[in-house]
C-alpha cells in the first residue's frame, strides 16, 4: 500500500469529529495560504496603486490651490502637503519662477526653470501637453525610466530608479488657470521593495499562524457542536436494553438534519418497544393457548394409566379428548407458523386473474356438505374479477365462515354475497350470531384476541384467524369492513380493486420481470 493510500485509509478511519475539524481547518488554511500568496505576488502593484492615489489627490489639491489664485511660495506648498510624503514642484511660466516643497537639493528628474522655458508649450493652447522627461538626459544623472504611462487624468506618470535601486513615482502635468500656465510635478519615494516585502510577509505569517490555529479550534468546536445529538444518541443507545426501552432523546433545538436524525431514532425505539411488547404478549398468549391442551392431554394420559387399561369407556373418552386437543394444537401451530412466515416476508403471494364468484360458490358448496344446522346462502349480484391469490382468498373466506358457523344460531344461515361498483369488487359473509360489541371491534384483528374474555372453551378457536385474514387483505392492498350488532350478528366485507383497474398493469409488470 502506497503512502497516499495509507493516508486516505487513515483519514477514513478517523472519528467524524476529527475529520470535520481537519476538513474545516484544512480548507481554511488552503484558502488563507492562497490569499496570502496572491497578496505577496501583488504587493508591488498594491503599493503602486496606493501611491498613485496619493499623488492624484495631491495633484488635485495643488490645482485647486492654483484655481483660487493664492500666492505661490515654497512655504505655501509645504503647508499644503505637509500631511503626506509627497513632494511638489510648481513652475509658473508667467513669473518664470519655480516653487518647491522639497527640502535640500532638487532631484535631477525635476525640470529646472531653464529646461521648462525651453519646452514652453503654445500659450494659446487650451489643453497643453504634459511635460515629458528625456530618457537620455535622465540616464546621465543616474536615473532610468522603468515605467512611463499617461493616466486617466491626462497626467504623465513615471516610475524612476537610480543607481542605488531607489524608486520614485512621478506625476507631471501642465495646468492652465486665469493667472497663467503652470508646470506641476509631484513625486514620492517608493519604499524599499525587499524590506517592504519582508516586513509584509512577517506580519502576514503571524496573521496566518493565528488564523490557522483559530480555524482548527473553531472547527473542533463546530464539530463537537454538530455531533452533540449523535453523542446523545450513542449514550441513549448504551442505556437502552430489552428490559428498558423507555429511553428517549430530547428533540429540542433547531429544525435541522440532526433533529431529523433524533426524531428518526426515537421513532425507531418506539417501534422496537411496540414490537417487543407485541412479542412478549404473543409469547404469553401462545404459552397460555398451548398450556391448556397439553394439560388436558397429560390429564387423560394419567387417567388411562390408572383406570383406562381395564375400563373401555374411560379409555375411549380419553382417546377422543386427546385427539381433539392434538387437532387444536395442530391448528394453532399451523397458524403460528403462517404468521411467523408472514412477519419474516417469507410467504409468496401468487396473484393472477380470478373470479370472486367462483371462490364464493366453492365455499358455499363445501359448507353444504358439513354436518351442521347452519346453511350457506349465496347471493351473486355481478360477475367480479380481481387480481389475487386464489388459495389465500379461499383461506380468507373460510376464516369468516368458520367464525360464522361457530357463532350462528341453530337453523340459521350464513349469507355469502358478491357485488361490485365502478372500481371495486366486494365479497361479504354475514351471520346471525351473538354479534360483537363496538368497543371490541378495533381489537378483533389482534393476535390471540377473543371477545369472550374468559376464553370460554365451549366455542373452540385460537384467536389467530382474523389476524391471518388481515394479513391476507394487506398483501392484496384490500380493506376489511366490519359491521356488527350485539344479538343480531356480524358482517365482514372485503373490498378489492377490480382486475380491469389494477390487475392488468400489475400482470404486465410481473410478466416483464419474468422475461
Amino acid at each position: 500500500m502506497s503512502k497516499r493510500d495509507k493516508l486516505i485509509s487513515g483519514f477514513h478511519h478517523m472519528a467524524i469529529a476529527k475529520r470535520i475539524t481537519l476538513l474545516y481547518g484544512g480548507i481554511f488554511t488552503l484558502s488563507l495560504l492562497f490569499l496570502s500568496g496572491f497578496m505577496i505576488l501583488n504587493i508591488s502593484s498594491m503599493q503602486q496603486s496606493t501611491m498613485r492615489k496619493e499623488l492624484q489627490d495631491s495633484m488635485k489639491a495643488v490645482q485647486e490651490y492654483l484655481d483660487e489664485g493664492k500666492p505661490l511660495s515654497d512655504e505655501a506648498l509645504f503647508e499644503l502637503l505637509e500631511d503626506s510624503y509627497v513632494e511638489v514642484s510648481v513652475f509658473s511660466y508667467a513669473e518664470n519662477e519655480m516653487y518647491n516643497s522639497i527640502p535640500g537639493n532638487i532631484p535631477p528628474f525635476i525640470l529646472h526653470p531653464e529646461a521648462a522655458m525651453q519646452r514652453l508649450p503654445e500659450r494659446n493652447g487650451e489643453n497643453p501637453e504634459p511635460p515629458y522627461l528625456k530618457e537620455k538626459e535622465l540616464r546621465e544623472t543616474g536615473f532610468e525610466i522603468s515605467v512611463q504611462r499617461e493616466n486617466k487624468s491626462g497626467n504623465l506618470e513615471y516610475i524612476l530608479e537610480n543607481e542605488t535601486d531607489q524608486q520614485f513615482m512621478l506625476h507631471s502635468a501642465h495646468y492652465k488657470t486665469e493667472n497663467g500656465l503652470y508646470q506641476i510635478q509631484l513625486f514620492r519615494m517608493m519604499a524599499d521593495g525587499g524590506y517592504m516585502i519582508w516586513n509584509f510577509m512577517s506580519k502576514l505569517l503571524i496573521a496566518d499562524v493565528i488564523g490557522i490555529l483559530g480555524a482548527f479550534l473553531i472547527g473542533k468546536y463546530i464539530s463537537r457542536r454538530m455531533l452533540k445529538p449523535v453523542a446523545a444518541i450513542r449514550e441513549a443507545a448504551e442505556r437502552i436494553s430489552i428490559e428498558d426501552l423507555s429511553q428517549r432523546i430530547s428533540t429540542e433545538g433547531p429544525d435541522d438534519e440532526m433533529k431529523e436524525l433524533t426524531v428518526t431514532f426515537n421513532s425507531m425505539i418506539d417501534r422496537l418497544e411496540n414490537s417487543f411488547q407485541k412479542q412478549n404478549q404473543f409469547i404469553s398468549d401462545a404459552s397460555h393457548e398451548l398450556r391448556t391442551p397439553i394439560s388436558v392431554i397429560q390429564g387423560y394420559a394419567n387417567l388411562i394409566n390408572r383406570w383406562g387399561k381395564s375400563d373401555p369407556a374411560v379409555l375411549q373418552e380419553s382417546i377422543d379428548s386427546i385427539l381433539t386437543e392434538t387437532e387444536h394444537m395442530s391448528a394453532l401451530i399451523r397458524q403460528l407458523l403462517f404468521l411467523a412466515k408472514s412477519d419474516q416476508h417469507r410467504l409468496s403471494v401468487q396473484k393472477a386473474q380470478m373470479s370472486l364468484n367462483e371462490v364464493a360458490a366453492e365455499l358455499a358448496r363445501e359448507m353444504e356438505v358439513l354436518d351442521v344446522n347452519v346453511k350457506p346462502v349465496l347471493i351473486e349480484e355481478a360477475q367480479v374479477e380481481i387480481f389475487a391469490d386464489y388459495a389465500l382468498i379461499k383461506q380468507l373466506l373460510w376464516i369468516y365462515a368458520e367464525n360464522a358457523l361457530k357463532y350462528a344460531k341453530d337453523d340459521g344461515a350464513v349469507e355469502i354475497r358478491v357485488w361490485k361498483d365502478r372500481k371495486y369488487g366486494y365479497v361479504s359473509i354475514r351471520d346471525n350470531g351473538v354479534g360483537i360489541a363496538a368497543q371490541d371491534i378495533p381489537k378483533i384483528f389482534d393476535r390471540f384476541y377473543r371477545v369472550d374474555k374468559s376464553r370460554n372453551k365451549e366455542i373452540s378457536g385460537t384467536g389467530l384467524g382474523l389476524a391471518i385474514a388481515r394479513w391476507i387483505m394487506d398483501s392484496h392492498d384490500g380493506e376489511i369492513l366490519v359491521e356488527s350488532k350485539v344479538g343480531e350478528g356480524t358482517v365482514f366485507t372485503n373490498k378489492f380493486r377490480l382486475f380491469a383497474a389494477e390487475g392488468k398493469n400489475e400482470a404486465k409488470s410481473k410478466q416483464k420481470k419474468e422475461e
